[in-house]
């Protein structure tokens, strides 16, 4: 009787621990295949279903290694610029941490999924728990790594009109509830469910993974109004100078990046100019003055003369030192025509590992490579919202655009548009050039917020707030983005929530999983126990014993 109380509310046939692997290394691909360049990103919830399946083994062990298997292929070719600027070592390494979320998720998915079956309310669980998952990585440690976080495959699906409403965190729980849907029509056709949905009955979850998708494309955005008054667009040029590919053993920046950047601005004006415009704000990227123009008298009089030239401020990317030079920051300086510095921005979030290295000894024990950079990056302590012609402008400098906090504030200071100034150069051909890109065009409809993303050697772009294209340069080419830019003043309801989203659904898939630990009932049957038996002889024995005593 105490092993009838653990009876079953849907049976489900294990995943062996091959099949686990398989499944593991399968669904990592797919994930892989739906983030940029392949943007194959119907293949998202595919993948999160197949990590699930993973899951349901008898043994918690086989689970967690299918789970690990996922996040290795997934995040180690997703990461791969990391070998470019940092060397194999380190790449595996960020791949094998990153891999290491999926894991932590995985356990916990698999407790609920075992515990309570396949019901709709594991699904909305097992969502929110991908989500909390995905929200940790996000931010600890040391800020946290948003990189391949599942609102970024979205930058071609109809999902994405959910983004204004809901942010990465309802992006993410969206995505992992159709994947979990796909997994419980697909073992239903399998053959693989006892109870419950199962044989064809299966079609249902599916079709309604797919209706779902069909019904995000017919989701409204939210209101968001122009700035009162004649201007509601600025007329921005954003430059890429390019250069030639970058030696990856010595890392440095070519000295032709200066001068290519100097050229393609006045190409720029010379475009606009002849299309009867004006410009009201010239970009330049991440790093392309190399130190400090203000320190470097050529440097800043030809910056001067640009800037004169456009009859418009020109934002530049510059590292300075500071603090007796032994730090840096990597700042955006507002220059004027009249050859001063309006307002400056320093990044906010610089890049552990790549800007700076935490815990630099205990590092530099396990490889040399922290050394190659020799001065470390310090935050700057001050929201980037410059005044441009009397419109603030929001400035985010390269991986900060993935930081859905960043963006947030940014907006709620009041920025009408936002500049994301980049150096992609030191990832060479890798993707990581077109996964950031994607990244800006996602919180560009997030945001509310038309994005201008400019980098020194591609990809740059200039994206709406409901994320069309009104130009946009290729990798490893010279020439500029050019575009009367709308401006827009609405804070879209994933905005005004800021964090809470995500800590409410993780709070949910937390409380889920510690309810599942309750329960005692069993989807997959644990491996039974060895029932101890009585002899034959001794069994019956007893009542003859019983009787003769009577």
């Amino acid at each position: 009787m105490a092993r009838a109380a653990q009876a079953t509310r849907d049976t489900i046939r294990p995943t062996s621990p091959f099949a686990a692997l398989v499944l593991g290394a399968i669904g990592g691909m797919c994930a892989l295949l739906a983030f940029p360049p392949y943007d194959l990103w119907m293949l998202l919830p595919v993948a999160i279903a197949a990590l699930n399946a993973a899951l349901l083994t008898r043994r918690w062990w086989a689970g967690a290694l299918g789970a690990l298997t996922w996040g290795l292929a997934f995040f180690i070719p997703l990461t791969n610029w990391a070998n470019i600027y940092a060397g194999a070592m380190p790449w595996i390494a960020l791949g094998v941490f990153e891999a290491l979320y999926i894991v932590l998720y995985g356990v916990l998915a698999r407790i609920v999924m075992v515990r309570r079956g396949l019901g709709l309310g594991t699904a909305v669980i097992v969502a929110a728990l991908w989500t909390g998952a995905e929200t940790l990585r996000s931010t600890f440690p040391w800020g946290g790594l948003p990189w391949g976080a599942s609102g970024f495959a979205l930058q071609s699906s109809p999902l994405l009109n959910l983004g204004p409403w809901v942010g990465m965190a309802g992006l993410a729980f969206a995505v992992a509830l159709l994947g979990q849907l796909l997994l419980g029509g697909a073992l239903a056709l399998a053959q693989r469910r006892s109870t419950g949905v199962v044989g064809l009955s299966g079609v249902w979850p599916l079709a309604t993974a797919c209706g779902a998708v069909l019904a995000s494309l017919v989701v409204p955005l939210p209101s968001n109004p122009a700035p009162s008054g004649e201007q509601t667009t600025l007329s921005i040029a954003g430059i890429q100078g390019n250069m030639a590919p970058i030696d990856p053993q010595a890392l440095t920046m070519s000295e032709e990046t200066f001068p290519n950047h100097l050229a393609a601005t006045e190409d720029a004006i010379a475009q606009v100019r002849a299309a009867g415009g004006r410009l009201d704000l010239v970009v330049w990227p991440e790093d392309s003055t190399g130190w400090d123009p203000r320190e470097d008298g050529w440097r800043g009089e030809a910056i001067t003369d640009v800037a004169r030239d456009a009859q418009a401020p020109v934002l530049v990317g510059t590292q300075t030192l500071v603090e007796d030079d032994t730090a840096r920051l990597n700042s955006a300086l507002l220059w004027t025509p009249d050859g001063e510095v309006a307002a400056t921005y320093s990044k906010r979030h610089p890049v552990p590992f790549g800007e700076y290295i935490p815990a630099r000894g205990f590092f530099r024990m396990l490889t040399d490579k922290v050394d190659l950079i020799s001065v470390d990056m310090i935050p700057g302590d001050a929201v980037g919202v410059l005044d441009v012609q009397g419109h603030p402008v929001g400035v985010l400098i390269c991986f900060e655009i993935a930081y859905q906090d960043l963006v947030q504030d940014t907006v709620r200071s009041g920025a009408q548009v936002i500049v994301v100034q980049s150096n992609n150069a030191l990832f060479g051909d890798s993707h990581e050039a077109v996964q950031q890109l994607a990244e800006a065009k996602v919180f560009a409809v997030i945001s509310g917020r038309s994005v201008v993303h400019v980098s020194t050697v591609g990809d740059s772009a200039i994206f709406t707030p409901t994320g069309r294209v009104l130009d946009s340069q290729a990798h490893w080419t010279q020439g500029s983005v050019i575009a009367d830019v709308p401006l827009a003043t609405g804070i879209t309801p994933a905005i005004a929530a800021g964090a809470w989203p995500a800590i409410a659904l993780s709070a949910l898939g937390a409380l889920g999983v510690l309810l599942s630990l309750m329960t005692r009932t069993r989807a997959i049957a644990v491996r039974p126990e060895t029932v101890r038996r009585e002899p034959v002889g001794r069994a019956a024995s007893a009542p003859s014993a019983r009787g003769s005593r009577r």
